[in-house]
């Protein structure tokens, strides 16, 4: 089964971030999660899913089909 996600999709998402200043704490509270679930999704021991990324373009207001594979 293929991913809908890119290989490289949690490094773009890192990326974004780090160049938006925005803190894992806004992201958490934007999409009601604790701020130590996203920690964990952004260095890679929790899964990355689509919805999860979706969710957190749309808190970074980005787009989120850069994602996609």
């Amino acid at each position: 089964m293929s991913s809908v996600l890119k290989p490289d999709a949690l490094e773009l998402l890192n990326k974004e971030i780090d160049e938006s200043g925005v803190k894992n704490k806004y992201i958490a509270n934007k999409i009601g999660v604790s701020e130590q679930y996203i920690s964990l999704i952004l260095s890679g021991k929790r899964k990355l899913t689509a919805d999860k990324v979706i969710a957190i373009s749309k808190a970074l207001g980005i787009d989120y089909r850069i994602f996609l594979s």
